[in-house]
């Protein structure tokens, strides 16, 4: 908690203020860009913060996160642009190409709303309505979204390049955002776009796995929770069992899998694992089944385990210490940088942890 406000990686000061990095470079001390994606996870994960630790600064920072959102990356099409670079930029994704990615929007969405939620400024909900509407342009007749959007040249795409690249089942996590803003603004198009997508992301998996790269037959575990988390949430918010063991299946299916030292393998493909492992996957699996066990609705053992293993990842003291490493890549490099969304979703499952443990309800209002 104290990394998130007091390590830099949300900008205080200049251009971006308010604006999160995605992480910091160990080796070269530096932050490579600020990213709206990570922004809106940083706005819902400091009114988490303040959730479990009631403390002005939180709702500051998280209102200068989404003044960067509303101010310096929305387009006016609606919708957010991906990142802003400090270093070399990767054109695909800069301020400069106007090429807007769905999921990025998705994850600013219920950080807007949980933020209008606490504040009443209408300006929060406004902003949040732009994307929401950008994002039901964005939505084929099957329920999918189109991954991205070219600004420039007014053009849907799809790709399969890789997961993040082609719609997917991934896309289910945006209707956390969707029912939150049907939440808000009792739009029943929001509701409908929300369970679209999700009865579309159960045509996707096969004995528990999500299919996340369709090339290949491939399963990635990282949007494979991405899926898992979309329908756990909406199937509670809306009583849609089918969703909700769905989800269920998606964590048996991980923990099922789990490695001997307690964590999670990053990919499944050709009919075996890569075990590299990456600890916002081993975070999402980790908060996926606290919730899951404390609601009774799963049987499988290794959350200790499994919380042990994350715990591994963290940087215990000195520069940056508290944030969660990365962990290695498909190629088996590793990557030694302090990652942001990483230690957010660390942050939320260890508290999910401490409240298994006390045997407290676990709510999933401010999913990250």
């Amino acid at each position: 908690m104290e990394w998130i406000v007091k390590s830099g990686i949300q900008n205080e000061a200049g251009e971006h203020a308010g604006g999160f990095n995605g992480w910091y470079d160990m080796d070269k001390r530096t932050y490579p860009f600020v990213y709206s994606e990570i922004t809106g996870y940083g706005i819902t994960t400091l009114l988490f913060l303040n959730s479990l630790r009631n403390d002005r600064i939180f709702i500051q920072r998280a209102e200068a996160a989404a003044g960067w959102i509303i101010g310096k990356a929305m387009h006016e099409c609606g919708g957010a642009r991906a990142r802003a670079y400090n270093t070399e930029p990767d054109h695909m994704y800069s301020f400069e190409s106007n090429m807007l990615l769905i999921f990025d929007n998705g994850m600013i969405l219920p950080g807007l709303v949980g933020l209008y939620n606490t504040t009443k400024n209408e300006k929060y909900l406004e902003a949040a309505v732009r994307i929401g509407k950008f994002l039901l342009s964005m939505q084929k007749p099957d329920g999918f979204f189109y991954a991205s959007y070219d600004a420039n040249n007014d053009k849907k795409i799809d790709s399969q390049d890789k997961w993040s690249s082609q719609s997917g089942s991934y896309h289910a996590k945006l209707a956390i955002g969707l029912i939150d803003l049907y939440n808000a603004t009792k739009d029943e198009t929001f509701r409908q776009s929300a369970i679209k997508i999700c009865n579309s992301a159960l045509a996707a998996q096969e004995n528990g796995r999500f299919i996340t790269q369709q090339d290949e037959n491939s399963t990635h575990m990282h949007p494979h929770c991405y899926s898992a988390e979309g329908l756990l949430y909406a199937g509670m918010a809306l009583g849609k069992n089918d969703f909700v063991q769905s989800a269920a299946k998606a964590v048996e299916w991980a923990l099922e899998n789990q490695l001997p030292d307690g964590g999670i393998p990053c990919k499944f493909v050709d009919g075996k694992f890569i075990t590299h492992e990456r600890s916002d996957t081993l975070a999402q699996v980790l908060r996926l089944a606290l919730y899951l066990k404390n609601a009774g609705l799963l049987e499988h053992n290794g959350i200790d385990r499994l919380r042990n293993r994350l715990l591994q990842f963290q940087k215990a003291a000195g520069d940056h210490g508290g944030g969660f490493f990365y962990g290695k890549e498909l190629d088996g490099t590793r990557r030694n940088h302090i990652n942001s969304w990483c230690s957010m979703f660390a942050i939320q499952a260890l508290a999910y942890y401490s409240h298994f443990k006390n045997r407290s309800k676990i709510g999933l209002n401010l999913f990250i």
